[in-house]
């Protein structure tokens, strides 16, 4: 590149602000989202929804106004490890079907690391639960908490999904929309039990 051709680009430092890199503005977000949702990509994001949303609707199940924290912590650490060890069996078993040259401990050992991601998705909305109660709110309310955060959760997953997909625009908006809308199927469930 000749000097006349980096003057007419603006070189490569136009427009930069000293220090810009490390702030808000500086930051490529589309960059990082992409990144984000490759590392996303390779883990386990179906296991990862389907663990939100078994967390999911066993808190709109078990958190009645009556029952203790304890109760709802084990109903849905339960009911998630359950899921989770399904999934291992499943996949170990199902898929020796398929694999013939690994020997069922391995297959085991394998699924196990795989389907790791049931129980990931499911603790967030837990944690949340936790929280509400450290800060005294009452189980329903934490419960109530945790899940509009599923459905926020559900929302991003959704829209990194699309985005990497090549959606754009309102395309990108509707399938956001659409996917944390199966939160709220899960809130309203809550809502008619309660």
């Amino acid at each position: 590149m000749t000097d006349g051709d980096e003057a007419a680009t603006g070189g490569p430092d136009e427009g930069r602000v000293e220090g810009a890199q490390h702030s808000w503005k500086g930051a490529d977000h589309h960059a990082q989202r992409d990144a984000l949702s490759d590392r996303f990509a390779r883990g386990g994001p179906a296991d990862f929804l389907y663990g939100a949303v078994v967390s999911g609707f066993m808190l709109a199940v078990s958190s009645t106004h009556d029952a203790s924290s304890d109760f709802v912590i084990l109903a849905v650490a339960g009911v998630l490890v359950g899921y989770w060890a399904a999934h291992v069996y499943v996949s170990a078993i199902g898929g020796r079907f398929r694999d013939s040259d690994h020997t069922i401990t391995e297959r085991l050992r394998l699924a196990t690391s795989e389907e790791v991601w049931v129980l990931i998705g499911g603790v967030p909305a837990l944690a949340v639960f936790l929280v509400g109660r450290l800060f005294g709110l009452g189980v329903t309310d934490s419960a109530l908490i945790a899940l509009w955060f599923t459905v926020l959760m559900l929302g991003v997953v959704g829209h990194l999904a699309a985005h990497r997909a090549g959606v754009r625009g309102w395309a990108l908006t509707a399938e956001t929309a659409v996917a944390a809308a199966f939160g709220l199927v899960i809130i309203g469930l809550k809502t008619l039990l309660h």
